[in-house]
């Protein structure tokens, strides 16, 4: 096995007893299995968390996919830490140890942004099926300008996109409240940029993430910022789990406007974290709108439905394994440092193929003409470019009624109605 090359974070971790000694020697045995034999995948997909557990699930059911098709791979779980930035370098650390040959996720930007440069300073190649901060842009294509390979991949497009879309769904003086995390931060500068062009006024409320304040708290500040700006029209919520408290208290403030236009980013999932908090039945949320980026519908989509606890960003997830397999399998290797140079290719430019089955039949027939595939994933066209992000796809504007149920506009990432037809 190379030689780590060790972040500072990660000596302090393990200088506080985070690892436990004498039993990362032996990479078969820490694994159970023989990753020099099976092309061994870890995630970082933190366990116990609403937002995760689909996508855990996701995971597992592309591996058997994989596997049916003869791609003989394992999934190591690194998901035993709690979400938080120095918690996803030491279980990538300790990943890497037990054998891993990729990895899916960090599912946070804020993880995302704080493994990067272990990723690349130890050649580990990561996809994250949902890390949106433009901040993994601008890292990965620092490592582009100075002639370098990123190892940080994500099959979820970058806020770029969503920020334009949220900022034009909000109409007039708008409050922004967010996570002051990776995500947050990044996603409220595009779309108060966005709308203060447009020659209305906002004012930002950001909240620490880590731990979150008490909703009243939050819902007290957004009080005091719709009276610093006249008109306030909308609250566009950059938050996640703790969105659905905060919005409990904004809709029994006095001192919000009747009225005020709810428009809600993609960190926060509404059947899980939004409806023990608000009625569905007496019309609190109607008009309420979210904007997230989702797979293309059809039949392909309905189809993955249907075979286990679908919810946002599996579909991506399910990619994510499939990818880092056909990459291995292209490049004729499991060594990260020689596949990564396939994880773009097997995404665009090629002949389209719609499973790892047809696709891996495709680089392994007895002909090349073949070999140049284009997997076609179920979370949509991907097309990775040199930045490690994806170029087309989807995002649906959700409008709920007053029973709770949302009426979907699809935008392409222009923020153009799309053809899903």
């Amino acid at each position: 096995m190379k030689r780590l090359i060790v972040l500072g974070s990660v000596l302090l971790l393990v200088s506080m007893g985070v690892f436990s000694s004498g039993c990362l020697d032996e990479e078969e045995d820490e694994a159970g299995v023989d990753c020099a034999e099976t092309f061994c995948i870890g995630t970082l997909l933190a366990e116990g968390e609403d937002f995760n557990m689909p996508l855990i699930e996701a995971v597992d059911l592309a591996k058997d996919d994989i596997n049916k098709a003869g791609g003989n791979i394992e999934i190591i779980s690194g998901n035993s830490f709690q979400a938080g930035a120095g918690e996803a370098v030491a279980s990538a650390m300790e990943l890497l140890e037990m054998g891993v040959r990729g990895i899916v996720g960090p599912s946070y930007s804020s993880d995302s942004v704080a493994v990067h440069p272990f990723l690349s300073e130890n050649e580990i190649v990561a996809i994250s099926p949902s890390a949106t901060s433009p901040t993994l842009t601008d890292r990965n294509k620092s490592v582009v300008d100075a002639g370098g390979q990123p190892f940080f991949f994500r099959v979820s497009p970058s806020d770029l996109f969503q920020g334009p879309i949220l900022a034009k769904q909000a109409r007039g003086n708008t409050v922004i409240v967010n996570r002051d995390d990776a995500w947050g931060e990044a996603l409220a500068a595009i779309v108060e940029k966005e709308i203060t062009s447009d020659g209305r006024q906002v004012e930002v409320v950001s909240y620490n993430s880590e731990p979150s304040p008490p909703a009243a708290d939050v819902v007290s500040r957004v009080e005091a910022a719709v009276q610093q700006i006249p008109d306030v029209e909308s609250i566009v919520l950059l938050v996640f789990s703790e969105g659905g408290e905060i919005i409990r208290g904004l809709l029994d403030s006095s001192v919000i406007p009747e009225g005020t236009g709810y428009y809600v980013g993609d960190g926060l999932v509404f059947s899980t974290n939004l409806f023990p908090h608000v009625d569905e039945e007496n019309g609190e949320i109607e008009g309420f709108r979210q904007v997230i980026s989702t797979p293309p519908p059809g039949t392909r989509l309905e189809e993955f439905k249907e075979r286990f606890n679908f919810s946002d960003y599996t579909a991506h997830a399910y990619d994510a394994v499939v990818i880092l397999r056909l990459a291995a399998l292209s490049a004729g290797s499991n060594d990260p440092s020689v596949y990564v140079s396939k994880v773009q290719e097997v995404t665009r430019g090629g002949t389209k193929c719609h499973s790892y089955a047809t696709c891996a039949a495709a680089l392994t027939d007895e002909t090349t003409i073949n070999d140049d595939i284009d997997y076609e994933g179920l979370s949509g066209p991907i097309d990775l470019n040199e930045n490690g992000d994806i170029t087309d796809g989807l995002y649906a504007v959700d409008t709920y009624d007053a029973q709770g149920v949302a009426q979907r506009v699809y935008l392409d990432f222009q923020g153009e109605e799309a053809n899903t037809n």
